[in-house]
């Protein structure tokens, strides 16, 4: 006859009361004596387990839930940095190399200054400045041309692949030369310190 699923349960909670009933029995006539034995052999036991497996898994349980929460926090920003990344890459290609910042901004005034037929009266010493791991490097320009021969240099200067800023700009008419304009202007690039960019 199959036994009762039931039954088992009931057997083994019937035992351990009654194990516990014998051991409060023994405790009320003899005392703590007849149990110093089996603690003593019992507690190294106890010992070598609880430090050899639940010890070592509470720590690894504790190291991969702080790793759980640094990843993440990780990914909440993972596309964030990415993105971040990326930009900064974009930007440090758009920056001429600094082995050539003696003479690269000379160039780009002369070189583009020629294609939209602009004759430039002068141009300033270099000017040097550093901005945390950058080189800011600045050069006044001033020239007399035509409102429209000057709007085909700016255009020129501003889609240049490598990054130049324009600012001071000054336009004011010629008074000596109807339909010209005498322009100054200040036109600035910038360096890495450690190389690269280009």
């Amino acid at each position: 006859m199959a036994p009762q699923l039931g039954s088992m349960p009931d057997k083994a909670l019937s035992y351990f009361r009654s194990m516990w009933d014998d051991i409060l029995i023994i405790y009320g006539e003899k005392g703590f004596a007849p149990f110093k034995k089996p603690v003593i052999y019992a507690a190294p036991v106890l010992l070598v387990l609880y430090f050899g497996f639940y010890g070592p898994a509470g720590g690894r349980l504790s190291r991969a839930r702080a790793e759980v929460t640094n990843m993440t926090v990780v990914s909440q920003y993972a596309e964030q940095y990415e993105t971040a990344k990326g930009r900064i890459g974009l930007l440090q290609r758009k920056l001429p190399l600094v082995k050539d910042k003696d003479e690269w901004l000379s160039y780009v005034i002369s070189s583009t200054a020629k294609k939209a037929g602009v004759s430039v009266d002068s141009q300033s010493a270099q000017r040097e400045s550093e901005v945390g791991g950058y080189l800011v490097v600045s050069r006044e320009i001033s020239t007399t041309t035509t409102y429209h021969v000057f709007g085909r240099w700016l255009a020129e200067i501003e889609n240049s692949p490598i990054f130049l800023r324009i600012t001071e700009l000054s336009v004011t008419r010629d008074e000596n030369s109807p339909g010209n304009v005498k322009v100054s202007f200040i036109l600035s690039t910038v360096f890495p310190k450690q190389g690269g960019g280009g």
